[in-house]
């Protein structure tokens, strides 16, 4: 290596060291500021909603047709209805987006079982083929279809090329369409008559293993008889494989069957080969249709079709190989019914509950079906959508492209605990024709939704409340809803989370009449509180399959029902109503009195909302609030309250409150029904002054007017009925601030500037949400007076204090101020640095120059506020080289006078002096002081004794004491160095340290 190398070698290595150093120096030593925590503020839920923004979760007006599935899962559909009509979701369904600017009404949909990005679509008379996943689409050469003739079916396949297949029909009687394919591969692009002859042709599919087999089957009809018909690659049709004759109920004679529409399902490792079998599903239009087994046989025979019997119009057709069993799900052609048979068609049974629509277009099993067990139904007609099930069809949900609107949220109820399930459900409703209902579910906090029962749905006429039980969990997915259901009031309960329901007519145990209510509330997965128009509260042990009990709480249609937080135990139970009552039960509903126990009207007006103190076992608290204007928030204290007493000085101009909650932690939240009112919001509702309230309405939008309030580990939910918009506020401001620095009790704070302590900073965590600070420090712990400076607000820690007096002890806390307040933290305290430059420590006991002295004196001297002990020495010499008592360190004494506890020398003349000490600081030492121990039996009088004015020069000790790193020096020059100077000089002498470290070494390795 040359020298010139070396020297540029080193040059560039040390740059670079110097850099990252600097770097690492600024990052490491200077103080870092800490990121601000996102703000505590109401936003909005993800709702279910239409367009582009919505995903096409709500589709008004639609129609879903011709789902089909990509190799990779990719779905694609023909929105009908729609503006832009071919939609594709890379998400399993759940959200869609409008694809290649298509407009077309669709026909079929197919995709290169090779490729993913080859998307085929077909019109009435084309096909349209995009090579970029739907990006852009190029018209192919238009079908030779016969005059009047349609396209009905197309389908692709693989074989060294993309081969396509498509079939078409004619309404007209004798008229007749065809089959026609496009080989990519051939040298002239051009449609080829596959000569069907004079048949219809309403399905037709390439076999899954067509590279081997070459095999297309084609339903077709000659409009008196339907057949399945089999082309072996270029061969003509039915030369190998025989062609099957469909045979309505397998009757002896044949039983003709006309199609007017066709579907075809392969099970999964289907192979041709003799006496091999796959699915055809007919539709008849007359309710003749069915489902068939085609059981293939070598020409000359016929292959065998199987009516299978499963009563219906079939429109869709998907069947599934699991194991050694063909499942099988059939769509209706005139219904929303789906069939399963789990045996390959020997038996069926119907969904427990359908997808919605008129008719189903599409069945189709997810292609990762074995390991999310999934399948889609698409549908036309009213409240068509695409519909998933997680259990073989037995229950259907509708996740997107719903024929719905959402134009009121009902009601709310999420899971109770967001460690077990992150569950919600909302009740939606919109007019067409008349109200329908939905109701929704989401598991994953609002990210997405499934509908799970609708108005459209069979026996639902209306949906009005949903509830769940305090224990819902993993091992309890009980759900409650309330409606109507062929015009009677019911309650729904489902055991599954949704996926299905039983319903129970709502009956009075003595009348056996129907009764609507207007509220509830669940005490368990069983048992559950009704609220009447007529002030009655019904109870029901058995989820409304019987009613125990009937009691009044007043004669007025009641508005609010509260359990207890105990109620297991105290069966505690509150409930007001629509003129200001308020009615409370300690024997689980059996009966009420009303609060205040001897109200002679109601206590408040208009309708009352209620809520529990959560320690109500202790407290006996309780609050009430009316949604009259500026009516008020009320609290009551059963066995003490004599009349409800309103704790709060004033609420927003206009507040209407609609409804009360209180957190686990005591926090009172009430929604404010008012324009733009928000909710307010009270830390310490049961303060025995008046608690403080706070309104909390950023993060909404204007004219929001919120609607009820739930709430789940500090996260609340409340509906915005003016924007239509459930909002949601996660309060992390609920619980105190935690101190960090100083250390609570901490003594000799602080540095002495020209006697003011300086340099004391305060810091604490930050709690997520906060963006300001409020702090306080004063000198007595009830902070009933805080001195000048001594508070103020900060957007994090540390917070440096205004200069503060020397051997004082303060008191400090801080909470969080915006954007809602939190609890104060706890009181810390620390004491100030002493003032070490104007102490005066004087000698009480013994006097100076005192004789006579008790050889166990008494020693006295004045106490130093801020010391934490004081040292003391004892000398027979003025400069205390013989020192005889020695109390420092471990053996200072903690206060300012001490009993002698060894003997001294009778006749005997002694010096001491005195110094303050703390933890950090030590004081200077005090005058000498001298005295003379009394003369003890056959000892000699000196002749002279040291007289105290002659002592002054021997007042500074031989020995400098010990002072602390803090203290100031002695000079008296003090320089106010920034202190990230300090970091900064520090960073550089590390940089030059460790850049010198490396030229060396460098140097080294190159010699």
């Amino acid at each position: 290596m040359s020298n010139a190398y070396s020297i540029k070698f080193v040059y560039h290595v040390l740059s670079i060291t110097i850099v990252i150093c600097l770097l690492f120096g600024f990052v490491t030593l200077y103080p870092a500021t800490a990121l601000a925590a996102t703000p505590a503020k109401w936003s909005k839920v993800n709702i279910p909603s239409g367009g582009l923004a919505g995903g096409w979760v709500l589709a008004g007006g639609s129609d879903v047709k011709c789902l089909t599935a990509a190799i990779d899962g990719t779905l694609y559909a023909y929105g009908a209805g729609l503006t832009d009509t071919l939609l594709k979701s890379t998400d399993g369904g759940k959200r869609w987006s409008a694809i290649g600017n298509v407009r077309d009404a669709i026909t079929g949909i197919a995709v290169s079982p090779a490729d993913p990005a080859i998307i085929y679509y077909a019109t009435v008379s084309s096909v349209y083929r995009s090579a970029d996943g739907g990006i852009y689409f190029q018209k192919l050469p238009d079908v030779p279809t016969r005059a009047g003739a349609v396209v009905t079916s197309i389908s692709v396949t693989w074989l060294n090329n993309n081969i396509i297949a498509v079939a078409t029909a004619d309404a007209n009687p004798a008229e007749f369409g065809g089959v026609y394919i496009f080989d990519e591969g051939e040298f002239y692009h051009g449609w080829a008559d596959a000569a069907i002859g004079d048949y219809d042709v309403y399905a037709l599919s390439f076999s899954p293993d067509y590279p081997a087999s070459l095999q297309l089957v084609a339903v077709v009809s000659n409009e008196a008889d339907t057949f399945v018909f089999n082309k072996m690659g270029n061969a003509d049709w039915n030369t190998f494989i025989g062609l099957a004759q469909l045979n309505r109920d397998n009757c002896i004679p044949p039983a003709s069957v006309v199609a007017i529409g066709a579907a075809i399902a392969f099970p999964e490792g289907y192979q041709s080969y003799a006496a091999s079998s796959f699915f055809v599903g007919i539709n008849t239009g007359t309710a003749e249709g069915d489902v068939y087994k085609i059981t293939t046989a070598d020409t000359p025979n016929n292959s065998l079709a199987t009516d299978l019997n499963c009563g219906m119009d079939v429109s869709a057709l998907a069947a599934h190989l699991d194991t050694q069993q063909i499942n099988l799900i059939a769509g209706s052609a005139s219904t929303g019914y789906v069939c399963i048979s789990r045996d390959g068609g020997a038996s069926w049974a119907y969904s427990q509950k359908n997808p919605t629509g008129n008719a189903v277009t599409s069945i189709l099993f997810a292609s990762d079906f074995d390991s999310s067990g999934s399948i889609y139904a698409a549908t036309s007609g009213n409240s068509s959508a695409l519909s998933i099930s997680h259990d073989m069809g037995l229950t259907w949900n509708q996740i997107s492209l719903i024929d719905a609107a959402i134009t009121t949220l009902k009601d709310f109820a999420p899971s109770p605990d967001s460690s077990q399930l992150n569950t919600l459900f909302l009740i939606t409703s919109y007019l067409e024709g008349s109200l329908r209902h939905s109701l929704w579910r989401s598991l994953n906090d609002g990210a997405s939704w499934e509908r799970i029962l609708s108005s459209d749905s069979t026996s639902v006429d209306s949906l009005s409340l949903v509830s769940l039980p305090p224990e819902y969990s993993p091992g309890c997915l009980t759900l409650f809803v309330y409606g109507a259901s062929n015009g009677k009031p019911v309650i729904w309960k489902s055991q599954d989370n949704g996926q299905s329901f039983l319903y129970r007519p709502i009956r009075d145990p003595s009348t056996g009449t129907s009764f609507n209510i207007n509220v509830w509330t669940v005490a368990d997965a069983d048992t559950l509180y009704l609220g009447s128009a007529d002030g009655a509260v019904y109870t029901t042990a058995d989820s409304g399959y019987s009613y125990l009990q009937c009691a009044s709480a007043g004669g007025s249609q009641l508005n609010s029902l509260a359990l207890s937080p105990g109620f297991a135990n105290d069966g505690a139970i509150l409930a007001g109503n629509i003129e200001g009552g308020i009615y409370f039960s300690d024997n689980r509903g059996y009966s009420f009195v009303p609060l205040p126990l001897d109200a002679a009207s109601p206590p408040l007006e208009g309708a009352v909302t209620v809520a529990f103190d959560p320690n109500f076992t202790t407290s006996r608290t309780v609050y009430a609030a009316s949604d009259v204007a500026d009516s008020g928030i009320y609290r009551f204290i059963i066995g003490t309250s004599e009349e409800w007493e309103s704790i709060v000085s004033s609420l927003p101009v206009g507040a209407s409150i609609n409804r009360l909650s209180v957190s686990a932690a005591g926090v009172l939240y009430a929604a404010n029904g008012n324009v733009d009112g928000g909710m307010e919001r009270c830390l310490n509702p049961r303060y025995s002054l008046t608690p403080l309230f706070e309104s909390i309405s950023r993060g909404l939008s204007d004219g929001a007017k919120l609607y009820g309030l739930w709430q789940r580990n500090g996260q609340l939910w409340s509906i915005d009925l003016h924007n239509i918009k459930l909002m949601t506020f996660l309060d992390t401001l609920t619980s105190p601030v935690t101190l960090v620095a100083p250390d609570n009790a901490s003594t000799g704070i602080g540095v002495l500037y020209d006697h003011a302590v300086k340099d004391i900073s305060i810091a604490w965590d930050t709690l997520t949400g906060a963006t300001n600070y409020e702090w306080q420090c004063s000198f007595d712990s009830s902070f009933s007076t805080i001195p000048a400076d001594c508070s103020g607000t900060a957007s994090g820690g540390p917070m440096y204090l205004p200069p503060l007096q020397p051997a004082t002890t303060y008191y400090w806390r801080v909470r969080a101020c915006s954007p809602a307040f939190s609890l104060w933290s706890e009181k810390w305290s620390f004491t100030t640095i002493m003032d070490t430059a104007t102490l005066d420590l004087i000698l009480e006991s013994p006097s100076p120059g005192a004789t006579g002295i008790s050889i166990k004196p008494v020693f006295q001297w004045t106490g130093i506020l801020g010391a934490e002990a004081y040292e003391m020495l004892i000398a027979t010499d003025a400069d205390f080289f013989h020192t005889v008592i020695l109390k420092i360190g471990d053996y200072a004494l903690k206060t300012n006078a001490w009993n002698c506890d060894v003997n001294l020398d009778g006749g005997t003349v002694y010096y001491w002096k005195i110094r303050a000490v703390t933890a950090s600081t030590r004081s200077a030492w005090s005058s000498v002081g001298i005295f003379t121990t009394v003369f003890l039996a056959g000892e000699t009088v000196p002749s002279t004794i040291p007289q105290p004015e002659l002592l002054g020069a021997l007042a500074t000790p031989k020995i400098a004491p010990s002072t602390s790193a803090t203290t100031p020096a002695s000079s008296g020059l003090v320089l106010d160095i920034p202190v990230w100077a300090f970091y900064l000089f520090g960073g550089l002498i590390s940089i030059v340290l460790l850049s010198l470290t490396i030229v060396l070494i460098i140097v080294i390795k190159l010699r």
